[in-house]
């Protein structure tokens, strides 16, 4: 009984010591892979508001420039995370994590369709040069000035100030 015991622990304490040698053979990876993750956390901030500064001077739409700077910040992380994967040799869970990825894009994307329609009509909407704030426009039986035009919906100011709000993706 004792020998089954001290042979159980014998083996802990060897597998406990594989682990610590192993960890301290990878510590400059690791630091090496949270400096990279660090770097692209501030490259991320910083290219955040270059975009942003660029993109608004031709959008005028605020909420596509904000869309396409966080949009840019999100993609400098995402490359930042890869590399510091790559530093570590995770290369099998660089693949799940891609995979995995994948795979909840695809849920999100049936499971919010009509959310997302209306955002991408949005996007669409407001590149649209006819379609300004102040414009009177036209649209599914109804007429109206422009008051705003947003990710989500369209607002129409008609003749009698009745406010119309029509959803992005009947307009498109």
């Amino acid at each position: 009984m004792e020998s089954t015991i001290g042979k159980a622990f014998t083996e802990l304490i060897e597998k406990l010591e594989g682990w610590l040698s192993a960890i301290i053979q990878n510590i400059p990876n690791l630091i090496l892979a949270i400096v990279v993750m660090f770097t692209a956390y501030f490259v991320a901030r910083y290219t955040r508001k270059f975009v942003l500064k660029l993109v608004q001077k031709r959008v005028n739409q605020k909420s596509i420039a904000n869309i396409i700077a966080k949009i840019s910040a999100v993609a400098v992380v995402a490359a930042g995370l890869f590399l510091a994967l790559g530093i570590l040799n995770l290369s099998k869970m660089l693949t799940s994590l891609l995979a995995g990825a994948g795979v909840a894009g695809l849920a999100i994307g049936l499971a919010l369709q009509g959310t997302l329609s209306n955002t991408f009509a949005g996007v669409v909407i407001s590149f649209r040069k006819r379609i300004q704030l102040g414009n009177w426009v036209e649209t599914n039986g109804f007429s109206g000035e422009v008051v705003d035009v947003n990710l989500k919906e369209f607002v129409l100011k008609q003749a009698d100030n009745n406010l119309v709000i029509i959803p992005n993706k009947m307009i498109l």
